[in-house]
């Protein structure tokens, strides 16, 4: 009997036969999230937020309309995103969100390449709700519901990173706008814009992946028994974030309503002072004098969110939440009584740092309170009354200018109002499980 006699390894096969039990981990795809939703609401702010301030003079010009009219569309623009958040919250949540962006940069690129060329009121009127549609699609709900999936507890030092995309959409694109809209008019202009839109918002979802577990990774990149190192003062744990929250659940808690109550408060004001800003600061500073200020506070924005972004995942959320109601209040109280010329440059800096950070705050909130599984849908809903309500603080302001020639009682209520969200938003804990 012949005994077969295998020969030895070399030492080429003994490597690889070592080295093929070697799993190398997958580097953490949350970051490429964080990439693709920056780019995502660059052009969402740049363009669809701030844009709205540079196209309207044109727009009225092209078609002899009064301000009065395209402001009334603007209007009707953001009351209707508000409203739609709601919607888009439900879908992001039951399709994900690569066909909710897509279809609203389509909705967007649509309405600016007929902005230019419509004929009547009504047709203004119906373009500006489809591109409402349209940005509400490409904003913070889908963009942070990524963030939320992806994130728990870095959620708001990566929050706060993506975020920055808003006020850098405003500092790079408001002027761009202004360039291209000067020199080759709008009916140009116009198109080219919503093609930048659509472009940006298609080619970030190529990245884009709904949850970690579609490429078998976890939130944070780190498996839930591994991260105790992570654990905050906000005490987030894992099974408190895959809760489900319906709607009606949501509503019958007191956190809901401390939530959404306390930023339609802060809001309200802080829009009505980014629309009246220019005009409010001109009288002071003069044209040029404003549009620094303005460049201030969205630079102060920036620096704000990414501060934030290093502190906040250690605290509790309320008590961020409040010191950035009291900046706010404390800098429009400064502004609506002190005209100095220091003084309104170092108000308008102080307004810039919770600008971003305030709404950046009320989606980590909701996040901590309800949890990542539900997040897009209590999120919109807590939109619709947010940005619904607080879309009428510049005509409110604007009201209350015409009666008395002066932003300062405006000003002030804001600021009053801004410091009773302070204590409102106390009672925003994580409820109980109903």
């Amino acid at each position: 009997m012949s005994v077969k006699k295998t020969a030895p390894l070399t030492g080429s096969q003994t490597f690889q036969k070592e080295t093929a039990l070697i799993t190398v981990p997958k580097p953490f795809y949350g970051w490429w999230i964080v990439a693709a939703g920056t780019a995502v609401l660059f052009v969402s702010s740049g363009i669809g937020f701030y844009g709205h301030g540079v196209i309207l003079d044109p727009l009225r010009t092209l078609h002899e309309w009064s301000k009065a009219t395209v402001s009334s569309a603007i209007t009707l623009y953001f009351l209707t995103a508000g409203v739609m958040g709601m919607i888009i919250g439900r879908q992001v949540d039951r399709y994900g969100q690569k066909w909710v962006l897509i279809l609203g940069s389509l909705a967007i690129c649509a309405g600016f390449a007929f902005l230019g060329y419509i004929r009547t009121v009504g047709q203004l009127y119906f373009l500006y709700f489809i591109m409402a549609m349209g940005f509400s699609c490409t904003s913070l709900v889908p963009v942070n519901t990524l963030i939320t999936n992806w994130f728990v507890h870095r959620r708001g030092f990566a929050m706060s990173l993506t975020n920055t995309g808003l006020s850098a959409g405003g500092i790079v694109l408001v002027p761009f706008a202004s360039y291209i809209i000067s020199h080759w008019g709008l009916r140009i202009a116009l198109p080219v814009l919503g093609t930048i839109y659509a472009v940006v918002v298609i080619w970030a979802t190529s990245f884009i992946k709904q949850r970690p577990s579609d490429l078998n990774q976890f939130p944070d990149g780190e498996p839930p028994q591994t991260s105790s190192s992570h654990q905050r003062a906000s005490a987030v744990s894992y099974p408190a974030q895959m809760r489900i929250w319906t709607r009606s659940e949501a509503i019958r808690t007191v956190s809901f309503w401390s939530i959404v109550m306390a930023f339609l408060l802060a809001l309200t004001g802080q829009i009505a002072f980014l629309v009246h800003q220019v005009s409010f600061l001109s009288y002071y500073l003069g044209v040029t004098g404003a549009a620094t200020a303005v460049s201030i506070t969205a630079a102060a924005s920036i620096a704000g969110r990414l501060f934030l972004g290093t502190i906040v995942d250690r605290c509790d959320k309320r008590h961020v939440i409040m010191v950035c109601f009291l900046i706010q209040g404390l800098a429009m109280i400064t502004l609506a009584h002190y005209n100095h010329v220091v003084i309104l440059y170092l108000g308008t800096f102080a307004f810039g740092l919770t600008m971003g950070s305030i709404i950046m705050m009320q989606s980590l909130i909701i996040g901590e309170c309800f949890g990542l599984v539900s997040f897009a849908t209590v999120s919109g809903f807590a939109g619709l009354f947010t940005l619904s309500g607080a879309a009428f603080g510049p005509t409110i302001a604007a009201v209350i200018y015409d009666a008395t020639q002066s932003y300062q009682a405006a000003f002030t209520i804001f600021a009053v109002l801004s410091l009773v969200a302070i204590v409102v938003i106390y009672f925003a804990g994580p409820p109980d499980p109903l």
